[in-house]
């Protein structure tokens, strides 16, 4: 009987091997930075290869195990997480993954080396960025907010070694994304202290050592704006649970190495973050940086399945010819780039307007605007990404043991943590009532979309203001029904403008022409959707109509 034999797709070091990012990072750093940071992009594109890749194999074979009652009948709770899992959070630490931007070496670019050193790990993490982008979140929460308590734990939180790490619980049984409805109860217990009451039913990061909660102190009323943020510790110093108990573990989708739990809190001790009340407000901090980390981790999964692809495409064989060499093959495989690298420009300028608003050298309100539609875009788009490339290898692609599957299914985690795509459209509209907003964004789409004058991206800039006039109608009197319609608008416009500053500065800097390419064949599809041609009641008849007989 012949055996069958196929050589494995093999990764290679991402900052090396994948043009798309370098350009990216060489491009919107100063040289200087760029030179000073590569050696930590290097050395992390190496890691994920090795040490990194070994252990999230294990993780994700080994998923957290609730254990609620012990040999002897007491209830205990513990949550066993497989060591590599740990391991993994330690690296990440020790690498500077919280730390980067708060250390402030590279000043207002920190923002951007820290989230290049991020997407050369995700995809060799399984999982282990998602309380380190808590972590971080919680940082910049705390400086905000409370100087007593950012004394007290940001110093452990952005440490390197032996560094704590945060979650943070905001989903409930009655409310998801409608915070207003958090049933959770704060009472309060003397001296500065509060006790939370409630269930939080969806809790990343369960084996943190602090978390952030929204709860409602008793006789505040009702909705959101009742609501206020607290602090608490997971244990008390002798290791017992503050008030916690573990109803049960996730069975989710993907993540399969990250413990998400159902948790009861009953008494748990906590402490109101810069007082009582703003609670919402105060959370905006921290959804500005955890969803740049979704969008970061969301295009390296694109990116880190491509580079497979393609190398796959270079040993696979179908009809006599190399896939690579079938232009079927290749057509598709280009269009997979092109999103890709409409994802890589998109995330970058998100994390560079994140670390120029916190070096209060940002325009603010642009920044309010182009991190959800980040986060919107990128999450939802990788997993059409995922998708395709998983596919691009045939079989082998739904098979488990090949590791492959797990890109399709952790892809879908983004599209809902820290939003829905719905949820993140109707952000934006908020933040488009703001007077400034509109224009700030409008004049950033013009000023990319002309950054260079060449003749391979006349035709894509031409076609970024077209749709930009159209969006500017739109956006006068954008109405809650159009919502996705208006922030996927926005998004591939703006998507399309940043392809061709990309790609005028790739051109003429390294005579470059593959980010036009991508830029022309992104904006060969339309970048504003088409208007319905039927009605509000009419879609709602489809969609929810119970006329069949």
């Amino acid at each position: 009987m012949d055996l069958f034999l196929q050589d494995a797709p093999q990764a290679s070091n991402r900052f090396r091997a994948d043009a798309t990012l370098r350009n990216t990072l060489e491009r919107i750093l100063p040289p200087e930075v760029f030179a000073d940071a590569s050696p930590l992009f290097d050395d992390m594109g190496e890691s994920a290869l090795g040490e990194l890749r070994a252990l999230a194999q294990h993780a994700e074979t080994h998923p957290p195990v609730h254990v609620p009652i012990d040999a002897w009948g007491r209830r205990v709770d513990r949550i066993d997480v497989d060591p590599a899992w740990l391991q993994l959070v330690k690296i990440g630490q020790d690498a500077g993954l919280v730390a980067i931007p708060y250390e402030d070496e590279f000043g207002e670019h920190s923002r951007i080396v820290q989230f290049g050193v991020i997407d050369l790990w995700n995809p060799s993490s399984a999982t282990a960025g998602c309380p380190l982008s808590m972590t971080d979140a919680a940082v910049r929460v705390l400086l905000n907010e409370d100087e007593e308590l950012a004394k007290a734990y940001v110093p452990k939180l952005t440490a390197r070694a032996n560094a704590w790490t945060s979650g943070q619980w905001m989903t409930e049984k009655e409310g998801g994304s409608d915070v207003g409805r958090t049933g959770t109860l704060a009472r309060e217990a003397g001296d500065g202290w509060w006790t939370l009451h409630g269930t939080k039913w969806f809790t990343s990061a369960t084996t943190a050592d602090i978390s952030l909660a929204l709860a409602r102190p008793e006789g505040a009323g009702e909705g959101s704006r009742a609501l206020s943020l607290f602090l608490l510790e997971l244990r008390n110093p002798d290791g017992t649970w503050n008030g916690i108990a573990v109803r049960r573990l996730k069975d989710k989708l993907g993540t399969k190495a990250l413990p998400t739990a159902e948790l009861d809190l009953d008494g748990t001790a906590a402490r109101a973050i810069g007082g009582i009340g703003r609670g919402v407000p105060k959370v905006a901090a921290m959804l500005n940086i955890t969803r740049i980390w979704a969008a970061i981790g969301s295009l390296s999964a694109i990116g880190g399945g491509l580079m497979l692809a393609r190398d796959y495409a270079n040993k696979r064989e179908a009809f006599g010819r190399k896939l690579r060499d079938l232009p079927v093959h290749r057509r598709w495989i280009a269009r997979i780039a092109a999103e890709y690298e409409a994802a890589n420009v998109l995330g970058y300028r998100a994390a560079q307007l994140l670390g120029q608003i916190e070096h209060a050298s940002g325009d603010a309100d642009l920044a309010r605007v182009v991190i959800p539609l980040t986060k919107m875009a990128i999450a939802r788009r990788s997993v059409w990404a995922t998708s395709n490339l998983i596919e691009s290898f045939g079989g082998a692609g739904y098979v488990e043991d090949t590791g492959l599957p797990r890109l399709l299914r952790d892809a879908h985690v983004n599209c809902i943590w820290e939003g829905t795509t719905s949820v993140m459209a109707l952000d934006v509209l908020r933040a488009l009532r703001a007077p400034g907003v509109p224009g700030a964004f409008l004049a950033d789409v013009d000023a990319k979309a002309r950054a260079y004058d060449h003749p391979l991206i006349a035709e894509t800039a031409r076609t970024v203001a077209a749709a930009a006039g159209e969006l500017k109608m739109m956006l006068a009197e954008a109405a809650e029904e159009n919502a996705r319609r208006i922030a996927w608008g926005m998004a591939r416009t703006y998507q399309a403008a940043l392809l061709c500053e990309a790609a005028g500065w790739a051109l003429d800097k390294k005579g470059d022409a593959r980010t036009a390419t991508a830029a022309a064949l992104f904006a060969a599809e339309p970048l504003i959707g088409a208007e319905p041609p039927v009605g509000d009641d009419e879609m709602g008849e489809l969609a929810f109509g119970t006329n069949a007989e």
